[in-house]
């Protein structure tokens, strides 16, 4: 079961904004170790996010939180595998049915960018997605760190670029990826390849470089928030 936060204000566009958070957890040194805004993390404080959010932006929006975090049962460091992808998709849809959405729109960080990912090749539903600081390049990233599998220690993995075919066949009106340049944790050449993957199959992205915040120049999960939100905002008017 998959626990989400959020809020939908009254006279609002039907179609939400649905947010996908970074990894929570990780192996170091054979320990698992949480980050450290996941400890300091309270249900109290992602709930009353995505009320300011909804509210400012007179949109319903979600956080759905990703299996074994944040009150979804599951093991998190089972991510990235298609069981992960296989139960976010099913809690969309159900989503969607639940409150009688046409369309979804998508915004995930880091970890929540490869899950963004890896739904866009397999629903025709989403009409933006946006990429930021996306592991959507998983085994290239694991070459560029000299890890023989991924951090989570699997490798049966979905990787993001493999399905970009899947991507062109229902193409989204909208596809941001955002990246620094200098970001340590997911490097710049790791999201720029997805991008250019996607290109070379005829999808269209817009890829934005702007600095992350953070020691690893890695948090641009406001910048996707917001980016996102405008780009609707923008839709709504046309």
């Amino acid at each position: 079961m998959l626990a989400f936060y959020g809020a939908a204000p009254e006279g609002a566009p039907a179609d939400p904004l649905i947010f996908l958070r970074g990894d929570a957890v990780e192996k170091r040194d054979n320990e698992v170790v949480a980050n450290e805004w996941y400890v300091k993390t309270t249900a109290y404080d992602v709930q009353a996010l995505a009320e300011q959010l909804s509210a400012s932006f007179v949109r319903p929006y979600v956080h759905l939180a990703r299996p074994g975090i944040l009150g979804s049962t599951g093991h998190h460091l089972d991510r990235r595998r298609p069981r992960e992808i296989a139960l976010v998709d099913m809690a969309l849809t159900r989503l969607k049915a639940h409150f009688g959405w046409r369309r979804l729109n998508l915004v995930g960080q880091s970890g929540g960018g490869h899950l963004v990912a890896a739904l866009i090749a397999r629903r025709a539903d989403i009409g933006c997605a946006v990429i930021s600081s996306g592991n959507t390049a998983v085994a290239q990233r694991n070459r560029e760190n000299g890890w023989t599998a991924d951090i989570t220690g699997h490798t049966d993995f979905l990787d993001p670029i493999d399905h970009v075919a899947e991507v062109a066949r229902h193409p989204l009106e909208k596809i941001i990826v955002l990246t620094d340049p200098h970001d340590q944790r997911v490097s710049a050449s790791v999201q720029t390849a997805y991008v250019e993957a996607l290109r070379r199959v005829g999808v269209a992205v817009d890829h934005r470089f702007l600095p992350a915040s953070g020691k690893l120049r890695h948090d641009l999960q406001l910048p996707g928030i917001l980016a996102a939100f405008t780009w609707l905002a923008n839709d709504r008017q046309t």
